[in-house]
């Protein structure tokens, strides 16, 4: 299977090939080969990550959870207009939401042939922080970076905010593609969850996670509107979504074989079953007699209804239940921080005290296995190791005053809680 690393939408204008392609073109091929030449076991890390999270798929029946993702959005400024209102923000929430629990209004527009394919993915997303930045830069692409320096304070962007266990979103305006006339709309990092991944790459490095989306697409009824060359992008809030699939592991549903203008990719898939095999990626708009690839048997034309296409934004609907699958294994996996931090200590099985800690913490286990204890900051950093049995007391004097993941693993438990040190 094809796995295609670095998820861009693109909009370019007066480009003509042999065949009509979408105004939306991915551009990860270019991105993949940069970091390819950096990184060259980059390509086989991040199969491995997709090859983890397809064998872990949820299969179907009843679910027991819903996953709950804190989002922290950056609004990253230079002029006004980028400085989007609050509503904006907690419209683009509720959008993501609608389309994750599949309670977006346009739902029933899907046809009845894939009707049975629709799911609610019982993913939510709960808005923690905003953190806007005014700055001076420009941010784009360019032939040898992706315009990450939104998410560098010293190169006029804004650092991310524990990217284990919060979903970064950077709203800002991306500067057009030199000589090439396009417009990125927006992009995201899939997960790599790999324990050998070099901590100092730029491909992604930990702080680089998250998705970056242009100002003129976040939100609804954004009055900042995106045109190229006499042509105005219609937004319905979805490149969010569409880039929030990437950022939870699902890949273009015609599998990206055709190329950077599109091409023909009835050859490869996205590898989820229950998505029709496409040809090429959807022109925009909704047309719904398309069907660029005919199978001998089980023929189904494309489903433009999908939100992993380059449909129109009103057209798109859903998410199938093994996308769903998909990404609920890589919030149980490579994501599995996301979700499962608790902000109280009534956790099964543990019990820690005191918490505010002052010079120690008492924990107590239910079972003896030998447990891994690790203490660290917000953003990930590694401050304090131990290995417990039963109940044990852990010195926190070291600690400087805040707020701290305290995580818990063996094998057949991974807790993690919040910790707060204070002083006397």
């Amino acid at each position: 299977m094809k796995i295609k690393f670095f998820f861009i939408l693109l909009v370019f204008s007066n480009v003509t090939f042999g065949q009509k392609t979408s105004p939306f073109i991915c551009g990860h091929d270019h991105v993949m080969s940069i970091n390819a030449q950096n990184f060259p076991d980059y390509r086989n890390r991040v199969d491995k990550t997709f090859e983890i999270a397809y064998k872990n798929m949820e299969n179907g029946g009843a679910r027991n959870e819903t996953f709950k993702i804190p989002v922290v959005v950056h609004i990253v400024w230079k002029n006004n207009e980028e400085n989007l209102h609050d509503s904006l923000i907690h419209s683009q929430i509720k959008v993501l939401n609608d389309a994750f629990r599949l309670r977006n209004e346009n739902r029933t527009d899907i046809r009845e042939i894939f009707k049975d394919l629709q799911a609610d993915a019982e993913i939510e997303f709960e808005l923690k922080d905003v953190i806007r930045v005014k700055t001076t830069a420009n941010f784009s692409l360019s032939l040898t970076d992706l315009p990450d320096d939104v998410k560098r304070p010293t190169n006029g962007g804004s650092s991310a905010i524990d990217v284990d266990r919060h979903l970064n979103i950077w709203v800002c305006k991306i500067q057009p593609i030199p000589f090439i006339g396009g417009q990125i709309l927006g992009y995201a990092y899939p997960p790599d969850g790999l324990s050998n991944w070099p901590d100092d790459a730029s491909a992604p490095s930990k702080n680089l996670e998250g998705v970056v989306i242009d100002y003129r697409v976040f939100g609804l009824n954004n009055p900042n509107k995106l045109t190229v060359n006499g042509t105005t992008h219609q937004s319905s809030a979805r490149t969010t979504v569409h880039e929030v699939g990437h950022y939870l592991g699902l890949r273009h549903i015609w599998g990206d074989g055709g190329g950077l203008f599109g091409g023909n990719s009835c050859n490869v898939d996205d590898g989820i079953t229950d998505t029709p095999n496409q040809g090429t990626q959807s022109a925009g708009g909704c047309n719904k007699n398309s069907n660029t690839c005919i199978d001998a048997s089980n023929d189904l034309p494309d489903m433009v209804e999908n939100y992993m296409d380059y449909s129109g934004e009103d057209c798109q609907n859903t998410f199938t239940k093994e996308q769903v699958a998909l990404m609920r294994s890589v919030l149980r996996n490579q994501r599995k921080l996301l979700t499962n931090i608790q902000q109280d200590l009534e956790i099964t099985g543990v019990k820690i005290w005191p918490n505010p800690c002052h010079t120690h913490i008492n924990i107590a286990l239910n079972d003896s296995k030998p447990t891994e204890v690790a203490i660290r900051t917000l953003d990930g950093k590694l401050v304090l190791n131990y290995k417990i049995q039963g109940t044990d007391v852990i010195s926190c004097e070291g600690l400087s005053n805040g707020a701290y993941i305290l995580e818990l693993v063996n094998d057949t438990m991974h807790k993690v809680v919040k910790l707060i040190k204070v002083h006397d």
